[in-house]
């Protein structure tokens, strides 16, 4: 094999860039380290599974987005520690907000090879890929090397985070103690505690005194941390400076007050409206969806809402046809015909009600292919105005006089995951 085959993440980007990137691309192999990751997830009406993984090489001062997809969670990557090195070849690439994302284009023939950090011994190989060659094994050292100088001089922080004003952010802590039942107890860099029901993530073997990234989650005023389906842990080893210099971190968590006084005195909201059908059926307590006492797949919900993703509306947008999806971004740089495309937004909405008070569980209503619930006239073409919009209807939803909001909701279920999908409500103000 040569290494004339071996391409990296700027050769990528400069490949999507022309015609023929397909072509280029085609039987190329990548190695990059990783700096982030997701945790098994299950894909609606397909039975498939999928993780989210992104990586870094020297090449390109930015990260790109991995979808490693696989028919059983056996098949699962191992994907508990930033820096691993991935192996990949036969991946099919695009450009999505201007950033570049991989996805595997065969269960058959696409390889995924991942390489421990610190010893460069093979953790995974899924489909049994031969062995890599010599000029590879010297390519993967080459990068293993750099991925530990990198990370050794950069904080996560200052790579792919979510800041400190969005209510769902990722964070670095301390193993301070492993408790029963799942609990760990987690130190800052400044020493203030943290309680984590473990439970459900990433089996890791976790030591006191390890540094961990957590991604996804909420804290509340008790310092309780909430995980989200999308929240994961992943281990740093020694050689990042986040270990090495741990006290120095500086991290703002935003607050949630899971423990609000007047969740009993909740009204009946008057900005959401739901179809006539539905008025006389009794509210589902949101804690009957965590426990799932729930035997319908149409009920109606009522809670506060706690907040609304993303904030930004382009975010939303999905124009996509049956080959593939684009962002707004990308249609306005491509130039894309949109009456050419479907379209739809996406957003979510944190929902809890006083059947929730005491405990750290937030529902997640989904929002697309529904565009009756927006109270403006969704004009593509003209961002500005829709922001301006949206940004109306959060400040409504979420601010004004703590009204509780009804909701209309699809309980789709699989083996592994639950959506609440937003079907039959409207925003009337």
């Amino acid at each position: 094999m040569s290494l004339k085959e071996i391409v990296t993440i700027q050769n990528i980007l400069e490949a999507l860039q022309t015609d023929e990137a397909e072509k280029q691309l085609r039987k190329k192999k990548l190695f990059a380290f990783i700096v982030d990751a997701s945790k098994p997830k299950r894909l609606q009406g397909q039975g498939d599974y999928m993780q989210m993984i992104k990586v870094m090489d020297d090449s390109y001062n930015g990260y790109l987005t991995l979808f490693y997809f696989f028919k059983s969670l056996s098949d699962a990557a191992p994907l508990d520690t930033i820096g691993d090195i991935v192996f990949l070849k036969r991946y099919q690439y695009q450009l999505f907000n201007g950033e570049p994302q991989g996805r595997r284009n065969s269960f058959k023939t696409s390889y995924f090879l991942l390489f421990d950090a610190n010893t460069q011994q093979l953790k995974f190989n899924p489909n049994d890929s031969q062995e890599l060659s010599n000029e590879e094994l010297e390519y993967l050292l080459k990068l293993s090397k750099y991925s530990q100088e990198y990370l050794s001089s950069n904080s996560l922080l200052n790579l792919y985070w979510y800041g400190t004003t969005n209510p769902i952010f990722d964070g670095l802590f301390q193993i301070y103690e492993l408790k029963e039942d799942n609990i760990v107890i987690l130190n800052d860099s400044k020493n203030n505690q943290y309680t984590l029901l473990c439970q459900g993530l990433v089996d890791l073997e976790i030591q006191q005194g390890a540094v961990i990234k957590i991604r996804n989650i909420q804290i509340s005023n008790q310092n309780e941390i909430l995980i989200t389906d999308k929240s994961n842990i992943m281990m740093l080893p020694n050689f990042c400076q986040d270990v090495q210099n741990f006290s120095d971190i500086i991290q703002n968590f935003p607050k949630v007050d899971f423990q609000k006084e007047n969740y009993q005195q909740i009204t009946i909201g008057s900005i959401t409206q739901i179809k006539k059908k539905y008025e006389n059926l009794q509210y589902v307590p949101l804690i009957n969806l965590i426990k799932k006492q729930v035997q319908e797949n149409i009920v109606v919900v009522q809670g506060q809402i706690q907040s609304i993703q993303p904030t930004q509306i382009e975010e939303a947008f999905i124009f996509y046809n049956k080959f593939k999806s684009f962002s707004y971004k990308e249609v306005k740089e491509n130039n894309l015909q949109v009456s050419g495309l479907q379209k739809t937004l996406q957003i979510q909405i944190n929902l809890r009600d006083a059947s929730l008070e005491g405990t750290n569980n937030i529902i997640q209503l989904l929002i697309f292919d529904n565009s009756s619930f927006f109270p403006f006239t969704l004009v593509w073409d003209n961002i500005e105005y829709m922001q301006n919009e949206y940004e109306k209807l959060m400040e409504k939803l979420i601010f004004e006089d703590d009204q509780a909001h009804d909701f209309v909701i699809e309980v789709l279920e699989s083996a592994e995951s639950i959506i609440y999908r937003v079907i039959d409500t409207k925003i009337i103000y």
